[in-house]
């Protein structure tokens, strides 16, 4: 596979964007909400092609519109007044002997970034009207696309759209440059996809199927707005973890639910769900915020939810007959994959008969329940990391607050192992590593009794975590 690093076009064009406005932003941290074949925006009414890991809006179904996203009883991502869906596809890994295991979930993080100039050159964002929605990506691409451009002209260069995509594989020791696909794998703490979104609208139109309501800014993650969509919108931009980390790799491949092998395809979704009066609120931090944070953003504050992974945890697939998690024999979808420079076709993203919503003919009418998991754990002792490492390296969360060995066990559903450390920390993972001995600590150590007393003890203060074991396989 050609790897396809970020370029020095891409270089040049940030130094010529630091002589144009790059303000403020608000991140918001996001659990996962459901796994499966859900789509509104492209696959309203219908079962998706292929499976995505959503975030957001508790209730998100394949009929989900802004009325009913407000609705929700909760959001999993952390600002509560914000009832938007958000997902990209899932990452899976495909076993030298054909089968397909899920790579877990490593969080997303959504940056609402105060970039680029509308058509006339001012800088204000327009909040997304009730009923906005919109696609970022090509499905198909299975290369990198160096001939379709964005808008552009002398003062505001355009730039490659294939740009909007990149990865990150994530090495804290040694961290390699991004790249425009899939090139690399073998990452110690994740694979981030990132993918950029349009910011430019023209004004009239909430959904189009091919996206022409909308336009990317001419640098897409800055610049300014086509005379086609003069109205600017907030920049919209995904950071997704897979925990790649954690799979037991075996000769085989990673590979996206859509059948990507390459990257190239990735994409995401979003679906406007804000409390309208809240997002206009908050533009001004899209100027004044330099740093990011919600609770120094007056207009979210109040909203801010910093227990969110665990105050809305994770549903039940809407279709519960079609396996989407764990080990599975075939990429749901009948989706075959497909590589570099191969083109995709109809028949490598279609079931001949797809049956899939029949085991659930009443999905649209069924509140959502939580996913159970593999709800079977076992409190197997108490242990000691290694220095400067981690033990469980899946997903993680931190509360000061709220930690209680319930809801770590509740956030790290699917997970083989979990763990609370320092009180206040929960940590994921589908194996053990980095222990100073893979024997617990005896009954005379300090800390050991507490955390045997049951498995849902807090761990204490010091390197000692508690990790249980989840005994179904």
């Amino acid at each position: 596979m050609m790897i396809s690093t970020v370029s020095t076009s891409a270089i040049l064009a940030t130094v010529i964007l630091l002589t144009e406005p790059v303000l403020g932003y608000f991140r918001m941290s996001c659990s996962l909400i459901q796994m499966g074949r859900v789509d509104p925006v492209l696959s309203y009414g219908t079962v998706s092609q292929h499976v995505h890991k959503i975030s957001g809006a508790s209730n998100i179904n394949i009929n989900s519109t802004y009325a009913r996203l407000q609705e929700a009883a909760c959001t999993s991502c952390e600002i509560q007044k914000d009832k938007s869906a958000y997902w990209t596809p899932q990452l899976y890994y495909e076993h030298a002997n054909g089968t397909f295991e899920e790579v877990p979930n490593g969080g997303m993080a959504v940056y609402y970034l105060g970039r680029g100039v509308d058509a006339y050159g001012n800088p204000n964002a327009t909040p997304f009207p009730p009923g906005f929605k919109m696609f970022s990506g090509n499905n198909n691409a299975r290369t990198y696309d160096s001939e379709t451009m964005t808008w552009g002209n002398s003062t505001y260069p355009p730039t490659e759209v294939a740009n909007r995509v990149t990865f990150a594989c994530l090495n804290y020791a040694n961290e390699p440059p991004q790249t425009y696909n899939m090139s690399s794998t073998n990452c110690p703490d994740g694979l981030r996809a990132q993918i950029e979104f349009q910011s430019c609208w023209d004004g009239v139109n909430l959904f189009e199927e091919d996206q022409s309501h909308v336009a990317y800014l001419s640098q897409i993650d800055n610049g300014a707005c086509p005379p086609t969509h003069p109205v600017l919108f907030p920049h919209l931009f995904f950071e997704v973890l897979y925990s790649t980390a954690s799979i037991a790799t075996d000769g085989g491949q990673f590979v996206f639910a859509n059948g990507d092998l390459t990257g190239f395809g990735f994409h995401g979704d979003f679906i406007n769900g804000w409390d309208i009066p809240t997002l206009t609120a908050a533009i001004p931090c899209l100027i004044n915020d330099a740093d990011g944070v919600i609770a120094e953003c007056p207009a979210l504050a109040p909203s801010d939810d910093l227990n969110f992974a665990t105050d809305c945890v994770e549903t039940s697939p809407i279709f519960p007959c079609e396996p989407v998690h764990g080990l599975i024999s075939k990429l749901p979808g009948c989706i075959i994959p497909v590589g570099y420079g191969q083109t995709v076709t109809t028949a490598d993203n279609t079931c001949p008969n797809p049956t899939v919503a029949a085991c659930n003919p009443n999905y649209d009418n069924e509140p959502p329940v939580p996913y159970p998991g593999n709800s079977k754990w076992t409190n197997i002792g108490c242990y000691t990391e290694a220095t400067n490492a981690r033990a469980l390296t899946g997903d993680s969360y931190v509360s000061s607050t709220n930690m209680t060995g319930e809801s770590c066990l509740a956030f790290c559903a699917g997970f083989t192992y979990a763990g609370v450390e320092y009180s206040e920390e929960c940590y994921c993972g589908n194996t053990r590593a980095c222990l100073q001995s893979d024997v617990p600590l005896g009954e005379s150590e300090n800390l050991a009794e507490g955390c045997r007393q049951t498995a849902l003890q807090i761990g204490n203060v010091g390197e000692v975590a508690m990790f249980v074991l989840n005994l179904v396989q």
